[in-house]
């Protein structure tokens, strides 16, 4: 019987994964792996699906930048790890892109980790990291969640973050930043949702179970994870797959004599194979995008033994859709499995080859499936139809490009590039940072671009002595995402990403760069959003400065100076008190709390505008002490899954102890007064 599926039971947006589950939190991290890619799609719909953005970039410009730069600062890492061949394209620094480079293969798998405070999803998909992977291709993906009372086994979330770290291994010989936050934002991952989900269990009847099926070097193939995960009892009898790529016509097809060997040896047996296919004009023939070999490899002598074809319509509803899903499903009158992920029906795929490529897939399995499971599991299932009986059968004849075969019509990143990262000294003055793993080919030069003037090349290296890790000033605004690669014989252009050595390195946007203290007291007492606040303020900047900075600046109101600085501490006591409650407020991750006391509307960008706007010694001292003691009254809120209050407390101690050290009690000898009232203050608080 076949697995043909035409009702819309079963079907979902994969974008929808992406967005937070209710009372999930604030957003922790998240990583994802994919083999073609798009930094746009990635950035602008999947990262903004997670983080809750409420700006468009097309529409809202400097808006959205602001909220996309405040909202990934907070996270404790994003990333994407992606096959060298696609791993390229421009994109913001807040997140890493790293190159997986596996020896005679491909990184396949199609794997998304997401957590949020409360919360971790795991995304397993066929499909890429692309507008046409989710939103036009037929695909198909599973979701497991974890959080106190899930049911998901956490032996599965376990598995997939051994595989993750194997995947990123393929990043450079030497561990770099990027893959160091990835596998801490896996550790964390870890020990966070250690007591959420259920543990192994055996079999029991009617309960499905589901594990992760992944191959890659060292790896068993996937038939061997689906014959030792069986449920049990009777082999199965009944396979059907699902695949838009199968190896190439002339090649022994291996993952078909596979399937045979899972059925059942005696008696009935069938596989299907649900495939593309175009009519021939003029006549009866449909055209299968799938080898012949796929019904030479039913066993000789077994007249029971059946293999059928079926045909994938690609326009759905009226609209095109490529089938891009990958499935098989096997099954006897009592159990049922169902392994649903990245591999294409071909040798590489299944982890049949000698250099297997790194997949991911979920298999769902139950014993003794009732009615009703069944048909929702049909439900799942790619929908089919049949072949007119009369209708003339021809194979593909020639070889089809799999997309799980390296593109070599593109240049690949030679592995003597190993790692380029940005970074900044002291002074926040901006330097590249590149490290060769081997002397890179000859004539190599690199670009930020295809068609700007070469930024480093072969000559220059040579010039400094040909070392293994160089330091390059980088003096423009626009940081730089990747570096275009060439050398001689080179087919095109390589890229070469650029991570950051940490998130403190980036400057903030150019919108909240400097901020006067009017900004500032403007965004710390508005009830809405960074982003929402900073167009709201209507008026220039001169007026804003001339309205709040009113008591900084009149001359005539400096008479008594400790009386005037009392009336300003007053007039901004409202802006501390908005900072206070923000710094109260639960925070997840030690990036997010970075932010709110060293991000550019933090106490330390408050700090600089009392400095640089402040008219004398004695404002500068006494606003810097009011700002301290009001640190000293945060009563940071315990809340599960976030930083515990003690450590924003002792970061916060830091930051008090910053501003004391900023503030020499010598400057202030002629004024007695405030001498003492500040060295009171700060004797009470850091007590």
């Amino acid at each position: 019987m076949s697995k043909r599926n035409n009702e819309k039971q079963g079907y979902g947006k994969l974008l929808d994964a992406w967005d937070p589950p209710e009372e999930a939190g604030q957003p922790i991290g998240c990583l994802a792996t994919s083999f073609t890619f798009s930094p746009v799609f990635f950035e602008e719909e999947c990262l903004g699906r997670f983080l809750q953005l409420e700006s468009d970039r097309a529409e809202d410009g400097a808006i959205y930048l602001v909220e996309r730069e405040e909202k990934l600062s907070q996270v404790a890492c994003a990333a994407a790890l992606v096959d060298q061949n696609h791993c390229r394209g421009v994109r913001s620094l807040r997140w890493d892109m790293l190159p997986a480079r596996v020896p005679g293969a491909i990184l396949h798998a199609k794997v998304s980790l997401l957590q949020w405070a409360n919360h971790v999803r795991i995304i397993v998909a066929s499909a890429n990291l692309t507008e046409d992977g989710y939103r036009r291709n037929q695909e198909i993906f599973g979701v497991l969640d974890y959080h106190e009372g899930s049911e998901a086994p956490l032996d599965c979330l376990r598995e997939i973050a051994g595989f993750l770290r194997e995947c990123v291994a393929y990043a450079g010989s030497e561990p770099g930043p990027a893959a160091a936050r990835w596998n801490g934002f896996l550790d964390r991952v870890l020990r966070d949702s250690a007591s959420w989900g259920r543990g192994e269990e055996r079999y029991r009847q009617g309960r499905v179970r589901v594990h992760p099926v992944l191959t890659g070097p060292g790896r068993s193939s996937a038939f061997e994870r689906l014959r030792e995960l069986w449920p049990g009892g009777s082999p199965p009898s009944r396979a059907d797959v699902v695949s838009p790529f199968f190896d190439p016509p002339e090649a022994e097809n291996r993952p078909g004599q596979e399937i045979w060997k899972l059925l059942r040896q005696r008696g009935e047996a069938a596989a299907g194979y649900h495939v593309t296919a175009e009519n021939i004009p003029g006549g009866p023939g449909v055209l299968l995008h799938a080898p012949e070999s796929l019904a030479q490899t039913v066993p000789s002598g077994r007249e029971k033994a059946v293999a059928y074809v079926y045909r994938v319509p690609e326009i759905v509803d009226g609209d095109a859709r490529p089938l891009h899903a990958k499935a098989i499903w096997i099954e006897n009158d009592t159990s049922n499995a169902y392994m649903i992920g990245s591999s294409n029906f071909t040798t590489p795929g299944l982890g049949l080859s000698s250099n297997p490529n790194l997949e991911a897939n979920l298999l769902y399995s139950v014993y003794a499936i009732d009615r009703a499971t069944r048909g929702e599991w049909s439900a799942a299932f790619i929908r089919s139809e049949d072949i007119p009986d009369d209708a003339e059968l021809h194979w593909q004849r020639e070889p089809a490009r799999g997309e799980d075969e390296p593109e070599g019509s593109l240049a690949l990143l030679p592995a003597g590039f190993a790692e380029a990262v940005y970074a900044s000294d002291d002074a926040m003055r901006g330097f590249v940072r590149l490290t060769f793993a081997a002397p890179p080919p000859a004539g190599w030069e690199l670009r930020a671009d295809e068609e700007k003037a070469v930024f480093y090349d072969e000559a220059r290296w040579r010039a400094d002595g040909s070392p293994m890790e160089v330091k390059l000033p980088w003096p423009q605004d626009r940081l730089p995402s990747g570096f275009a690669v060439t050398w001689e014989d080179a087919r095109g252009w390589a890229w070469w990403p650029v991570n950051v050595l940490n998130a403190s390195v980036l400057p903030p946007p150019a919108e909240l760069r400097d901020l006067s203290l009017a900004d500032l007291i403007h965004i710390l007492t508005s009830a809405r959003p960074l982003y929402k606040s900073l167009p709201g303020r209507g008026r220039s900047r001169d007026r804003a400065a001339g309205e709040a900075g009113e008591f900084l600046t009149d001359p005539h109101k400096r008479v008594d100076t400790s009386a005037f600085l009392l009336q300003r501490t007053r007039r901004i006591s409202w802006a501390l008190t908005g900072l206070r409650e923000r710094l109260q407020r639960p925070v997840p991750t030690r990036e997010g709390l970075n932010w709110r006391l060293r991000g550019p509307i933090g106490v330390g960008a408050l700090s600089r505008a009392i400095l640089r706007e402040a008219h004398s010694e004695e404002e500068k001292h006494f606003l810097l002490t009011e700002l301290a003691a009001e640190l000293s009254r945060v009563r940071p809120a315990e809340a599960r899954g976030y930083l515990p209050a003690a450590e924003v407390r002792e970061e916060i101690r830091k930051v008090i102890e910053e501003l004391q050290a900023s503030i020499p009690l010598d400057s202030l000898g002629a004024l007695p007064n405030l001498r003492e009232y500040v060295a009171s203050v700060f004797a009470e608080i850091l007590r």
